[in-house]
């Protein structure tokens, strides 16, 4: 039966070509901030569909799926396993985001990038991957022209073949970095996946309150106490004395001194270093709070909430009470039979994502 409202379509990677509809039973998706995220289709084993067979259905990244909801594509990404239920005669699609692919590949070339905008850079590391080498050209994937004002220098060395989402999402991560997500529309009839760039990197704020008991329960929540940092490190390139580092501090009256060494062995600028090195150590002032929310049904759909809003939450109990202004940073959400949503949300205190400047 047809799950109302949704569909899930799948194409072939290599040459373009949408199949169409996969016949799905279940349908789970999570939507994670500047993360590959992920995506779990059930499907008959024998599905009584010419389309639908051993050779449209394929994983190891040859097959892309998308999730649509009323029209709009909400979720896609790359089918990489799947495991057969034989007794119940079943087949589970296990899928990956778009940058789970751009993880496994490589940055084959020496490029100097001297006070670039930090966008630019993200996009040129991942069209080298669309032109290097067979297989590489996926039509389905194109590029935004976003500009953050915030010029960077970079060296990346074709000695190192430095993993290419790897290295966007490093990029991403410093202070005064970006938000960046692959998003799916369609355009005529082809589904395009754009790299975009959001700046800065804090999210819209919306006139909304998740409030326990009201509209939400929040089920649980985790206090990363190991998150915490006093000091950091951020060590560079090069080797003995000849090696670039830089270093952070901010003592805590609370905590006794806590440090982080985090290596970036294709940085050889000092202030990148830094950046990184003051951003580890305001992350790390505080053990970080991250509360689940379980949203009551019909009270907040996926049309009034995205993945990176911030939105005040309110509920917690005793020792961890959840107050304040949050941020979304994952969302799960698990399709029933009759197209009902279950939908959960991560958060994480809007402050973590603050700019130091």
């Amino acid at each position: 039966m047809p799950l109302r409202g949704y569909r899930v379509l799948f194409r072939d990677v290599l040459s373009g070509i949408i199949h169409g509809e996969l016949p799905a039973e279940k349908i789970t998706f999570t939507n994670t901030l500047n993360a590959p995220g992920s995506a779990s289709v059930v499907i008959a084993l024998d599905t009584r569909s010419r389309h639908v067979n051993a050779l449209t259905v394929v994983t190891g990244a040859a097959t892309a799926l998308y999730v649509e909801r009323d029209k709009r594509v909400v979720w896609a990404g790359l089918l990489w396993d799947a495991s057969a239920d034989f007794a119940a005669g079943t087949l589970t699609l296990e899928c990956e985001g778009w940058l789970s692919y751009f993880r496994l590949r490589g940055f084959h070339a020496t490029r100097r990038f001297d006070q670039v905008d930090q966008a630019d850079i993200a996009r040129e590391l991942l069209r080298h991957a669309g032109e290097y080498g067979d297989g590489s050209r996926l039509g389905m994937i194109a590029f935004g022209s976003e500009k953050t004002g915030v010029l960077r220098d970079r060296t990346y060395k074709q000695s190192e073949h430095s993993s290419i989402g790897g290295a966007v999402e490093q990029l991403a991560a410093v202070n005064g970095g970006f938000d960046f997500s692959f998003t799916t529309e369609w355009r005529g009839d082809d589904l395009t996946t754009t790299f975009k760039i959001a700046y800065p990197a804090v999210g819209r704020t919306r006139e909304i309150t998740l409030a326990q008991g009201l509209n939400c329960d929040i089920t649980s929540a985790t206090i990363s106490g190991k998150s915490v940092v006093t000091h950091a490190f951020a060590t560079g390139a090069g080797d003995g004395p000849e090696q670039v580092w830089a270093s952070s501090g901010s003592p805590s009256p609370i905590h006794p001194r806590l440090e982080s060494v985090d290596s970036y062995s294709d940085i050889k600028e000092y202030d990148t270093l830094k950046s990184k090195a003051d951003r580890r150590v305001r992350l790390g002032r505080a053990p970080i709070v991250l509360p689940t929310i379980s949203l009551y049904p019909d009270s907040i759909g996926l049309d009034e909430i995205e993945l990176g809003d911030a939105v005040a939450v309110a509920g917690g109990s005793g020792l961890v009470p959840i107050s304040g202004l949050w941020r979304v940073t994952e969302l799960a959400v698990t399709v029933g039979e009759s197209g009902s949503e279950d939908i959960q949300i991560t958060a994480a205190p809007r402050e973590v994502f603050g700019e130091d400047g």
